[in-house]
């Protein structure tokens, strides 16, 4: 079991997050962008708020670039963090990801390569030791290890690329879980929750009047959110049923959206509010996800603004897709 998480071991990363915190782009800066006459004009301000110049580059380029400002950023933290065992709580995330990439092009590396985040925990060697073999974790904990062979049969026998997804899902999220109650911080722990209630919201919508859709949310559903799994099957047979079953969460406004996009956006801004909410801690281990989540945040604004301007998507467009800013 990892140690418990204390305060007082953040004090001086928390202070030196804080100021990196206010260099990133506010709203206006963003909006700045939004104005700029074309793609190159809007890639250089960019590079003037830190960031690789990437006025030159076509979508994959950009993609790439951001991803390596998202993996230098983790690095540095990796160097720096108290106790490395935090990391694992904004990481796992890619590592679940290049797991699903690593499944879905059978272990084809040549194939998995453009797609592969390099911001996570495991290395694509150690991803693909355990692909490849029948039994044993290597470096993985046994539970994601088993669920990277059991999406590996899944796919081979049924075709369905979702339903391994699905299984890698669930082990994601259940270690997630377990590493949060581990840090013995509340926050930590409603964080996980809260993130889980946004996938289950989103399988429940986008299930809505399709058929099969009992075995559908046995497949994509995930145990350990606040609502439990027996209230979502039994008591979410409609969008209005779904609307008061999350009516008590953060996630109160997304579930009341017709329109998937817009509900993606709605979700997304309701868990940023979650986040900011401990802004006003002065230190410790809660400011490194939240300085995470900004950055995250603005690596997302900037991947849909500066892809949008280079595929020509008019800025009104645009801004309807961006979420909220941190700062």
């Amino acid at each position: 079991m990892a140690k418990k998480l204390k305060t007082n071991d953040y004090v001086a990363l928390s202070a030196y997050l804080r100021a990196k915190e206010a260099r990133l782009l506010s709203h206006e800066a963003i909006e700045r962008m939004l104005a700029e006459p074309n793609f190159a004009e809007a890639a250089r301000a960019a590079a003037d708020a830190g960031y690789a110049d990437m006025s030159e580059l076509d979508v994959a380029g950009i993609n790439a670039a951001l991803d390596a400002r998202r993996r230098d950023e983790i690095d540095e933290l990796r160097q720096m963090l108290p106790d490395k065992d935090l990391l694992t709580l904004v990481s796992l995330q890619f590592d679940c990801h290049n797991a699903k990439v690593l499944v879905k092009s059978e272990g084809d590396e040549a194939k998995a390569e453009a797609l592969w985040s390099p911001a996570g925990i495991y290395t694509p060697d150690q991803l693909r030791e355990v692909y490849a073999s029948e039994f044993g974790a290597g470096e993985l904990t046994a539970d994601f290890a088993d669920a990277i062979r059991e999406a590996k049969l899944t796919l081979a026998r049924t075709g369905n690329p979702q339903i391994a997804d699905f299984l890698l899902d669930k082990a994601y999220f259940a270690e997630l879980l377990e590493r949060a109650k581990e840090t013995g911080r509340k926050f930590f722990l409603d964080y996980v929750k809260a993130r889980i209630d946004k996938v289950n919201l989103r399988s429940l919508l986008r299930t809505l009047n399709l058929p099969r859709r009992g075995e559908l949310l046995a497949n994509s559903l995930i145990d350990g959110g606040n609502i439990g799994l027996d209230q979502m099957r039994d008591a979410a047979a409609t969008r209005e049923d779904t609307e008061k079953l999350f009516a008590p969460t953060i996630f109160a406004a997304a579930a009341s959206m017709s329109d998937m996009t817009e509900f993606e956006k709605a979700a997304d801004n309701a868990e940023k509010d979650f986040v900011t909410s401990c802004a006003l801690i002065s230190f410790g281990p809660e400011v490194v996800l939240e300085y995470i989540s900004a950055l995250e945040n603005e690596i997302m604004s900037l991947r849909i603004l500066l892809t949008g301007k280079r595929m020509g998507i008019d800025a009104d467009t645009l801004r309807e897709r961006l979420r909220e800013s941190y700062v």
